[in-house]
Order: structure tokens, then C-alpha cells, then sequence
């Protein structure tokens, strides 16, 4: 068996920047950090104009060594990207340094897999090859300890909360799903309902939502002292909302945070979408098999379930065929 690495040994995150996706990207390696030493750095590639707009492989025909990308000596022994905009990057530092870096690219990178040393792909992909290991749902940051510590940051703002309390968190359209005015209004009545049954609503919007909607979400907590809003700004309670909450309903157009929410161990539904929900279908099955996760009736009480530990397995994964590639090499 080869010998743990030791503790200089680093790990690069690579990824445009965005939370949903770095956060997919960091949250394996440190997955990863806690199951042997591991150091951990961050990277933002920020591609513009015409450049950050073409496909990975033409970015990588223009751009192909690692200096293109702000990527320089010493090199990480692990290399972990997220997005489109991370592709190019690890094909270059795995051309340059393939012997040395190990890369790891993390969703479906839409060209051979084999460009990298390992692919971590949703299961929904319906991705294979011989370098490829799939999950349910995302590699993620949600941590016991994370959630504990988010709670105790911002425990005077839940305590004002009354009992039981639901955290309630809206993404926005995507490629497969439409946020209409009338999906709106039918999560609105449902946030609603739960106000007017007594429950304390901890709702977060996102970067997707639209001003519209977000905007009938700060009207409603302006006469809704049992609201906790938070559309924007600094001091993001996400994980205290994960962590306090009794369940969780979460819109169905987004994988991370479903796939987040499972790992609270929680009673999790899905907020309907419009539009075909395609692949994404399969990862509802999957999510309801799993985890119970369906359609919120009204009902916040669900049959329990071991949470979700999919990024840990996607680190032990990683480990071991980074071992068997050191082995080769060695």
C-alpha cells in the first residue's frame, strides 16, 4: 500500500469564482483534507470578453500552458476544478505536469473524461468511462461542524424565531426550468401558509432569482415578523438556515442545494418548477429513494433517513486513485 502523503502535500481549487461551483470544488478537497493532511488553496480564473465565452476545447487550443491562467511554480500535487471555465486550466497543468498533478474535475466536463485523471460527476450525467466515479447529487461543504458553528454565529437571530422552523431556499430559471410568475405565487402561498400555522421561516433567495420575486419575498417580511430574509449581503446565513431548520424545501432546479440539504439528515421537499426537468429526473428518484425527498404537500414530517454523505465518499474515491496512479508511477 503506498505511504500516506505527508503534510506539505497541496491541493489547488480552480474555478470562476461563483459560490455554487467553488463551492463543489472546495468542498471535495476538503473532504479530502479530512481524511489524510492536506493543504488547500484557492484559484479564480477570470476569463473575459469573447475568451470566457468560447468552449474549453477552443480555450484550451488558444491557451495551453498554465502560465495562460495565472498558474505558476511550485505546483499542487492535486488539482481540483469546478465549471466550465476550470477545464482548460487542468488539461494545461496536467500536459505540463502530468507525472507530477493530479487533476480532478468535478460535474460532466462535456469532452473525453480521459483529459483528466478523474472525473466526479452527478450521477444524473448518466457519465462512464474508466477514470469516472459518479454521486448522488454534488460534492458539497455542509459539514456537521460547519452547520453547528453557523448556528451558534448567528443563534440571537434564530432564538427570535418561533418553533418549529423551516428553512425555505429559492434558486431561479435554468436551462431546464422556468420560474414563471404563477411557480412563484404558488411558493409565495406556501411560504405563506407556513407563517400563518406558526413556524418560522428562514428563506434565502439567490443570485438567480428574479428581482421580482425577491421583491414580494422583502415585502412579505416587512409585515412578517416570523420571517428571516436574506436576499444578498455579507454575512450569509445559508448554513445557519441548514443547521437550525427543521426541514428544509428547497426549489427542484437546483442539484447543490438538495443535494446540501440531505447531508442536514432533515425532512428536505422539493419546490415544483416549470419546464422538462429531463436528467433531472432521475436525480428526484434517486433524492426520494434515498432520502425521501418530495413534492412539500403542507406537511413538514418525513419518514427518517441517514444523511447524505456523498462528498465524503467522492474524497475516499479520489484518495484511492490517487494512490493507484502514485503506485504506477512508482
Amino acid at each position: 500500500m503506498p505511504a500516506p502523503p505527508s503534510p506539505d502535500l497541496t491541493c489547488l481549487v480552480i474555478s470562476d469564482g461563483r459560490r455554487g461551483i467553488e463551492n463543489q470544488a472546495l468542498g471535495l478537497a476538503e473532504a479530502c483534507a479530512r481524511l489524510r493532511p492536506l493543504s488547500i488553496k484557492k484559484h479564480v480564473i477570470q476569463n473575459q470578453g469573447l475568451f470566457e465565452k468560447s468552449p474549453a476545447g477552443l480555450q484550451f487550443a488558444l491557451k495551453s500552458k498554465p502560465a495562460d491562467y495565472g498558474l505558476s511554480a511550485p505546483f499542487p500535487a492535486i488539482a481540483i476544478g469546478c465549471g466550465r471555465q476550470a477545464i482548460a486550466p487542468l488539461r494545461a497543468l496536467k500536459t505540463a505536469r502530468g507525472d507530477a498533478i493530479f487533476t480532478v474535475y468535478v460535474q460532466d466536463p462535456k469532452i473525453d473524461p480521459e483529459a483528466f485523471d478523474l472525473v466526479i460527476a452527478p450521477g444524473h450525467d448518466d457519465l462512464s468511462g474508466n477514470n469516472v466515479e459518479t454521486i448522488i447529487g454534488s460534492p458539497g461543504r455542509v459539514t456537521d461542524s460547519i452547520l453547528e458553528a453557523a448556528v451558534s454565529k448567528f443563534g440571537t437571530r434564530i432564538d427570535a424565531l418561533p418553533a418549529p422552523r423551516i428553512a425555505v431556499l429559492i434558486g431561479g430559471p435554468s436551462k431546464t426550468h422556468k420560474f414563471t410568475r404563477d411557480i412563484h405565487a404558488g411558493h409565495l402561498a406556501r411560504v405563506k401558509a407556513l407563517l400563518s400555522a406558526g413556524n418560522g421561516v428562514m428563506l434565502s433567495t439567490s443570485r438567480r432569482t428574479p428581482d421580482w420575486a425577491a421583491h414580494d419575498y422583502r415585502a412579505l417580511a416587512k409585515s412578517a415578523p416570523g420571517l428571516w430574509l436574506y436576499d444578498g449581503g455579507d454575512a450569509n446565513p445559508y448554513f445557519a438556515f441548514l443547521g437550525a431548520a427543521d426541514a428544509v424545501l428547497v426549489t427542484e432546479d437546483s442539484t447543490n442545494m438538495l443535494t446540501e440539504a440531505c447531508v442536514t439528515g432533515k425532512p428536505v421537499f422539493r419546490l415544483p418548477m416549470s419546464g422538462v426537468p429531463g436528467k433531472f429526473a432521475m436525480l428526484y428518484s434517486r433524492l426520494e429513494t434515498r432520502c425521501g425527498v418530495t413534492i412539500f404537500g403542507g406537511d413538514i414530517t418525513a419518514p427518517p433517513y441517514a444523511p447524505l454523505r456523498e462528498t465524503e465518499i467522492a474524497a475516499q474515491k479520489l484518495w484511492a486513485r490517487f494512490d493507484a496512479k502514485d503506485a504506477a508511477l512508482n
